[in-house]
């Protein structure tokens, strides 16, 4: 660049009336690349000090505003665009809307500003949230309030709309556990099965799907290393060795993933995998076990057929559950 243009280029951002950012600007910020509404201003008073960063000139900006505007951009967000594009900078990047549309994580948001309990969060935003609340090393107690993808993008939008703007970075813990959403209308998810097919729904109002997401006691289908009852009791906390059960399952085959971990997956309908079966007791030894197998895997429905009496010849069909694999493209090949 030689000192003309250089020169035309600081003119042109001396020149620019800058004024306050807006609620609308925070959430546009927002929107193109998931910045909270204080890291927002920080960019913003960032690009703005720097007069040696990447700006469009005034003609540059006049071929490229009526396809960006349409994009969602303005003129100072597309230059941040181009800046990270140049860079290849990740630090700044979030996901894109498709893939944040696909995250299934559950997350801990702490209460307290801007909203004092779960109450005020449910109010304001109208997200469904569950309450928990933890402890610290000198007994201090801190509440959160647990929530799903959906909800938590609906918090980051109500913070970043609100008028004057919230500048309270909000703290979110992703949560590394195996999903469970069990529909009640239809047999979905069911291992082996696409139950989310017109014949797998219920044809009448009082027809009722099993395992319900809220069933305890429930059986649960272990095939890798939860086959062993000491690392099973190790896992949910009990007192007393867990009492397993032989079982098998249809509808599923096991593969590999990370070359070391078992991964049931859907199989043909006549696909059969041996393991034991154990009567999950309550919601919290399932957590425990959801945070056990962490988010590569599901919770789906299965039909189990639980061996009994001598040799185990007598087999007792029963609905139950187990963690499907869901990440297609972390499995080894075989």
């Amino acid at each position: 660049m030689d000192f003309l243009q250089h020169l035309e280029e600081f003119a042109t951002s001396a020149t620019r009336v800058e004024e306050e950012p807006t609620s609308d600007d925070l959430l546009r910020w927002h929107r193109l690349f998931g910045y909270s509404a204080p890291d927002a201003l920080d960019v913003i008073a960032e690009i703005r000090n720097n007069i040696n960063g990447r700006k469009l000139s005034d003609e540059q900006w006049h071929l490229l505003k009526v396809g960006k505007e349409a994009e969602g951009y303005d003129r100072e967000t597309y230059e941040h665009q181009l800046h990270l594009w140049s860079t290849k900078s990740s630090a700044r990047l979030r996901p894109s809307h498709w893939m944040r549309s696909r995250d299934t994580a559950t997350y801990l948001f702490q209460l307290g500003r801007p909203f004092k309990d779960i109450e005020a969060l449910q109010r304001a935003v109208g997200v469904s949230a569950e309450l928990r609340r933890g402890q610290g090393e000198e007994g201090e107690t801190t509440d959160f309030a647990c929530v799903d993808s959906a909800a938590k993008l609906a918090i980051e939008d109500w913070l970043v709309t609100q008028s004057p703007p919230i500048t309270h970075r909000p703290t979110f813990i992703r949560l590394s556990l195996a999903s469970k959403d069990l529909s009640d209308t239809s047999s979905h998810p069911t291992l082996g099965i696409e139950s989310s097919l017109p014949q797998h729904r219920a044809h009448e109002a009082s027809h009722s799907f099993a395992p319900a997401q809220m069933e305890y006691p429930v059986w649960y289908f272990f095939y890798g290393t939860l086959m062993d009852p000491h690392t099973l009791q190790g896992c949910i906390s009990t007192a007393d060795l867990p009492v397993m059960t032989s079982a098998t399952i249809t509808g599923g085959t096991l593969r590999t993933w990370g070359r070391k971990y078992k991964a049931l997956v859907d199989g043909p309908p006549t696909g059969e995998v041996d393991g034991y079966a154990y009567r999950v007791q309550s919601s919290e030894q399932e957590e425990y076990l959801r945070f056990r197998e962490t988010d590569v895997y599901e919770v789906v429905r299965c039909r189990l057929a639980l061996h009994g009496g001598e040799g185990g010849h007598q087999k007792e069909e029963v609905q139950g559950l187990t963690f499907r694999f869901k990440c297609q493209d972390k499995l080894d090949v075989d």
